[in-house]
C-alpha cells in the first residue's frame, strides 16, 4: 500500500531561497510521524513558482542529507512534455522513481486525446525504466481534469509506468470510479473523505494535512474510520488560501514563524487567519 505521503510545504527564506535546512528536517520529521514518503513540489509546495533547476537542486540536497530517495515523490511541472521529461531523467539519476504528474495546463479545455498524446510522449520516453507516474487530477485549481477514461487509457498504453492516480477533485462519485479501473494505486486529495475511500480500496494520500498529523491520518488509512478532529481541521483550513494556511499549521506546530512566508503570487496569512489555524491545531492536538 502506498501509505500516507505528507504533500510538503516550502519553507523560503528571507531573501526568498527555498530553504533546505527547514525543509529536511521537516521532512526527516514527518518520515519519523508516520508517512511513508513525502511530496515535493506539489499544490501544497508551490510547486508552479520553483524552477527546475532549485526543484532538482532541493531534491539533491535532501538525499545528500540522508534522506531515502525512495521515499521522494517529485511534483512535475510544465506544459512542454520535453521540460518534463528533462526533470524526470535528472531525478531518477538521483534514484528518484516516483513522480506526480499533472496535465499540462493553459490550454483552453483540451480534448482526452490531445492530453492522451501529450502524456503518451512523456511516458513513452520512460519504457523499460524504474520510473513510476502518479497522475494528477485536480481541475478545479488548474483548470484541466483527467477523465476516468483517459486514465482507463494511459494505464492499458503503458502499464509499468502509471502507477496511480492522486484524485484531488473532492468528488467522492469520481474516486469510486477510479478505484474499479485494475491495477491502479488511488491516492485521495481531500482528507474528509479519506476513511470512506480506504475501505473501498484506496491506497494512500497525497496530503497536506500530514506536514503536522501523519500519524492520525496514517491511523484513518488502516482502519477506515475518520478522525473527526482531522476532519475539522480541514474545514478550518479550506476557510484560507490552502498552502498559506498549511504553512501557519507548520509554523505553529514548530514556534517557527519563518515557516509563514510564501512565495509570489501567495502571501502569508494573515494574523487573524494564524490565530484561528492554531486554535484549530491545539483543538485537534487535545483530542488525540
Amino acid at each position: 500500500m502506498f501509505g500516507i505521503s505528507a504533500a510538503l510545504t516550502t519553507p523560503y527564506t528571507h531573501g526568498g531561497h527555498i530553504d533546505a535546512d527547514r525543509l529536511n528536517t521537516h521532512i526527516k520529521q514527518v518520515l519519523t510521524d508516520g508517512c511513508s514518503s513525502v511530496t515535493l513540489f506539489g499544490t501544497t509546495g508551490e510547486g508552479p513558482s520553483v524552477p527546475c533547476d532549485a526543484r532538482l537542486e532541493m531534491l539533491g540536497a535532501a538525499i545528500a542529507a540522508g534522506i531515502n530517495p525512495e521515499q521522494l515523490v517529485l511534483c512535475l511541472h510544465g506544459a512542454a512534455a520535453s521540460e518534463v521529461i528533462a526533470q524526470v531523467k535528472v531525478a531518477l539519476e538521483m534514484g528518484t522513481q516516483r513522480f506526480l504528474l499533472p496535465p499540462p495546463c493553459y490550454f483552453n479545455q483540451p480534448s482526452d486525446q490531445g492530453l492522451f498524446e501529450w502524456f503518451d510522449t512523456v511516458l513513452s520516453e520512460f519504457s523499460g525504466t524504474s520510473a513510476q507516474f502518479i497522475l494528477y487530477h485536480i481541475p478545479q485549481v488548474i483548470g484541466v481534469g483527467l477523465s476516468v477514461e483517459l486514465v482507463k487509457q494511459l494505464k492499458e498504453a503503458h502499464p509499468d509506468q502509471v502507477f496511480g492516480v492522486k484524485d484531488s477533485s473532492g468528488s467522492f462519485e469520481n474516486t469510486k470510479q477510479l478505484l474499479q479501473l485494475p491495477g491502479l494505486e488511488i491516492l485521495v486529495g481531500d482528507e474528509r473523505q479519506l476513511a470512506a475511500c480506504a475501505r473501498i480500496g484506496a491506497a494512500g494520500a497525497i496530503s497536506g494535512i500530514a506536514n503536522v498529523f501523519a500519524c492520525r491520518l496514517a491511523r484513518v488509512l488502516r482502519d477506515g474510520v475518520d478522525d473527526t478532529q482531522i476532519n475539522t481541521l480541514v474545514d478550518v483550513v479550506l476557510k484560507f488560501p490552502v498552502s498559506p494556511a498549511v504553512k501557519s499549521l507548520v509554523a505553529h506546530r514548530y514556534k517557527d514563524d519563518e515557516w509563514c512566508r510564501a512565495s509570489a503570487p501567495l502571501v502569508a496569512t494573515p494574523d487573524t487567519g494564524y490565530t484561528t489555524l492554531a486554535a484549530a491545531y491545539d483543538a485537534a492536538c487535545l483530542s488525540e
